[in-house]
């Protein structure tokens, strides 16, 4: 299960992989804690408790996983990545960095360079390049941590 822990009305943290068997040690050190296993838009760190239902603070989050962030992109986009290497070796050490990262946050300087660099070179369009960095995340793409 996934949980949500409120205090002062705001959710302070967020838990994933619960043993439901420790719902109550989560319970008796927070004003309230909720299963938000099943709730889409999964909700996250700063969001308001309402008392009966958990409100968006209007901030998204922007951590994602490394295979989200690269199944954001078309089969044919990976490819003529793939294919242009050789002439933009820059993109091999775009894909090395990601390989060796810990999560993508689509809010980061040079991830939003990077996907740029890909519409300077002609590998994606600019409305393509803005729906990769500003799709909300899905609650399988959000990094848990």
């Amino acid at each position: 299960m996934i949980l949500a822990v409120v205090n002062n009305g705001v959710v302070t943290q967020v838990t994933p992989n619960v043993d439901p068997s420790l719902y109550s040690q989560y319970a008796q050190n927070a004003q309230a804690c909720i299963d938000i296993t099943s709730t889409l838009p999964q909700p996250q760190v700063g969001w308001i408790f309402t008392g009966s239902t958990l409100v968006s603070n209007g901030v998204v989050g922007t951590l994602i996983t490394k295979l989200a962030f690269r199944e954001r992109f078309t089969t044919s986009e990976l490819l003529g990545v793939y294919t242009a290497i050789p002439t933009y070796p820059l993109l091999q050490i775009m894909i090395d960095n990601q390989a060796v990262s810990t999560f993508i946050d689509l809010s980061r300087s040079d991830t939003i360079s990077g996907v740029d660099y890909l519409v300077s070179i002609g590998l994606l369009t600019l409305t393509r390049a803005t729906t990769i960095l500003t799709t909300p995340p899905s609650a399988m793409e959000i990094y848990q941590g």
